[in-house]
């Protein structure tokens, strides 16, 4: 028996706020919207990533189930590879998100990495290729 991973699901706090970012900001294209219910599927590439209106989710689906959420949790860390970690970092300055880790070059793995975070505290990578440091 296997398993097709599908989409990872964001239960957000702010709803709108959230769905601004992923769409205006870092520019993941509406798949699917069910506004009656806050919830959207934004296009990311091989996959999608959803937000849902964490109070609509956690009342519709577990009404006898607690959840918790953490902010500013590193628990989950959504990956986006960008063609330029400095501009986008400086596109992202100019909206205002909030920079967790500068960029950092890992020449051992080619890759070039920062972080942020969304208007919800989910930690977001942004990681662009390099060159490979052969030792």
């Amino acid at each position: 028996m296997t398993c097709q991973y599908l989409c990872t699901r964001l239960n957000v706090k702010n709803f709108q706020t959230c769905k601004t970012f992923y769409r205006d900001i870092l520019g993941l294209a509406i798949k699917f919207e069910d506004p009656t219910n806050d919830y959207v599927e934004l296009d990311a590439g091989a996959t999608c990533i959803t937000l849902f209106n964490r109070q609509k989710f956690t009342s519709s689906m577990f009404s006898k189930q607690t959840f918790t959420y953490q902010s500013q949790s590193a628990n989950v860390v959504i990956s986006f590879r960008v063609k330029n970690l400095a501009r986008m970092m400086d596109y992202l300055r100019v909206h205002q998100v909030e920079i967790v880790a500068r960029p950092t070059a890992y020449p051992d793995r080619g890759v070039m990495t920062a972080c942020v975070r969304d208007p919800d505290g989910n930690l977001i990578e942004l990681e662009q290729m390099v060159d490979v440091l052969i030792m």
